[in-house]
């Protein structure tokens, strides 16, 4: 067995979150600065995987010859980004990739750019070293799927453009016409997604979808106790409290409702959204 290390000092000093925490203990910025001191090599990049959606995001605007974001927190510096967009040579191979092939215009994928890219970040994920980030990165690709599929049958459109991956879960969602995707027997979870997508109400729905992804990090690591497993578990729980605590600040609520205006617009519907009943 591979020898891994141990982070006792870390975990231990790392504060209790609460699924329904109301005061955030510490910001996910704050926490990255203090593992510094702990997590290096190999597990440091580990931790940076799940921030890389951010620099995808900034690349992509790049890309499109759009202004950088400021607000994104990535993983790569600006200059850098900016600098490998012209010339990629340091960014994690999938990136690399996608960069020279949205630049040569074949995309590997006949989907939208934003969603090959995704497509491309999770396949690198799920073929990493590490069995939890293999298996939240599938849980996660999953779930996204899994809502872009339901709600693509919702409103008309092409779930086969909205889905990402090759994998069976995918397959499934592509090509089946029953009401749960004939998955919920493989995939427990299924039902519970599909329930919580027809609450209209669009604050519940989050969190029980955020809710489903916190039940799995306890279960993933459940018989971990002061690894690297468990420093990305507590990142990734901090980071849900320290989403819906900016959410419930007035700022917050005025992000998320255009986030809701914006999900509206497209997919073109006029339903009204019942929030925070």
């Amino acid at each position: 067995m591979a020898f891994e290390k141990d982070y006792y000092t870390l975990v231990a000093s790392l504060p209790e979150i609460a699924w329904d925490e109301r005061k955030l203990p510490l910001t996910v910025q704050e926490f990255r600065e203090e593992a510094k001191d702990y997590v290096t090599g190999k597990d440091a990049a580990l931790l940076d995987l799940f921030f890389l959606p951010n620099d995808n995001a900034q690349v992509l605007r790049l890309l499109n010859k759009q202004e950088p974001d400021p607000a994104l927190k990535t993983v790569y510096p600006l200059r850098q980004l900016e600098e490998e967009v012209q010339e990629p040579t340091v960014l994690p191979l999938y990136l690399r990739e996608f960069i020279t092939d949205f630049k040569e215009e074949r995309l590997k994928y006949d989907v939208a750019p934003e969603n090959v890219l995704s497509w491309m970040y999770y396949a690198y994920m799920m073929h990493s070293e590490n069995k939890l980030v293999r298996e939240y990165a599938e849980f996660s690709m999953n779930m996204k799927n899994l809502i872009a599929a339901f709600n693509s049958r919702k409103y008309g459109r092409d779930v086969s453009r909205e889905v990402i991956g090759e994998n069976e879960f995918a397959l499934a969602l592509r090509t089946s016409n029953s009401k749960d995707f004939g998955l919920s027997m493989d995939y427990p979870y299924v039902e519970k997604v599909i329930s919580l997508m027809e609450n209209d109400n669009l604050v519940e729905r989050e969190r029980g979808l955020d809710l489903l992804i916190w039940d799995f990090l306890d279960e993933a690591v459940v018989f971990e106790y002061f690894s690297i497993e468990k420093v990305i578990s507590f990142m990734l729980k901090l980071m849900i409290v320290e989403r819906w605590s900016r959410m419930s600040s007035e700022s917050g609520r005025k992000v998320f409702m255009e986030l809701v205006e914006k999900f509206r617009k497209s997919f073109e519907f006029d339903e009204q959204f019942i929030i925070g009943k």
